[in-house]
């Protein structure tokens, strides 16, 4: 299967500890990205997402 730039990217990066600054968090750039690189309109790129919370997700630290 081909998929975006050959990686998997994570729609939980905005609930995670470090997704601001992740590689592979599944952001509307990388979706607009993928979509100019395949050309087949919005939404058409096949992007490969992780369907559950990756072994590296953090819970966020919360402020005291």
């Amino acid at each position: 299967m081909i998929c975006y730039k050959d990686m998997t990217f994570c729609k939980y990066y905005k609930e995670c500890g470090i997704g601001h600054d992740c590689h592979r968090a599944l952001t509307e750039e990388v979706r607009e990205g993928a979509d100019k690189w395949w050309g087949k309109g919005k939404d058409a790129a096949p992007i490969c997402i992780f369907s559950e919370k990756p072994n590296c997700f953090e819970e966020p630290r919360l402020e005291e």
